[in-house]
């Protein structure tokens, strides 16, 4: 291999860099137009009625571009919900929001409670456990972290932070699944507060 210049480098990434950002917005806006067009179809019909060739044709994107990203309607109902919560994560870490909660129990709560239409969608479709357990994953590796950052001594804990984390996952999926079926009464940030009452005492609340 010819070795090059060093000079020549700097002036290539800022466009290699430039490119790549450009390609990159290109993208979330083209998966944005998806997810939002299979919503938009999910509210109005039955979910195995919708083909890939109606989500592309509301959504303006050519079919190649379809399949360069998602297998087929299962898989881009999945990867929107995992955009959804890449997006609600990097808002709850950032700096001044988490304060000393695990999990970002209210907002989560608010934005399903927002989405009632889509909710009876997704019931409707039979995906809303499989979706639900996507949750539940990434939310067990967000209150693993957030554990781990928020005590100081993890090994004085009396539940290992997996076993844990995996807990009270299992418990704030079960609890917003509760709370929109049958909860009206209590807002977002009361069960947010309740939730978390119940974790730091099962956390800290006695000696092991």
């Amino acid at each position: 291999m010819t070795n090059k210049p060093s000079g020549d480098v700097p002036k290539r990434e800022p466009q290699a860099r430039a490119h790549t950002q450009r390609e990159d917005r290109r993208v979330r806006r083209t998966k944005h137009a998806l997810g939002a067009a299979l919503v938009e179809l999910m509210v109005a019909e039955e979910f195995d009625a919708i083909t890939v060739q109606r989500v592309i044709d509301k959504a303006k994107v050519g079919r190649t571009t379809f399949y360069a990203h998602f297998r087929n309607t299962d898989d881009l109902l999945l990867s929107d919900a995992e955009r959804f919560f890449t997006v609600l994560v990097e808002y709850f870490e950032s700096p001044g929001v988490a304060g000393d909660r695990v999990a970002p129990v209210g907002e989560l709560l608010k934005h399903m409670r927002d989405v009632r239409a889509f909710q009876r969608a997704l019931d409707r479709s039979g995906r809303r456990d499989v979706l639900f357990d996507l949750i539940a994953g990434h939310l067990a590796k967000l209150i693993a972290r957030r554990i781990a950052v928020l005590t100081p001594d993890p090994l004085s804990l009396c539940v290992p932070i997996p076993i844990a984390s995996r807990m009270y996952a299992g418990a704030l999926v079960e609890l917003v699944r509760w709370s929109l079926d049958r909860d009206e009464t209590h807002s977002p940030a009361w069960v947010d507060a309740r939730y978390h009452e119940i974790v730091w005492l099962g956390l800290r609340g006695r000696k092991c």
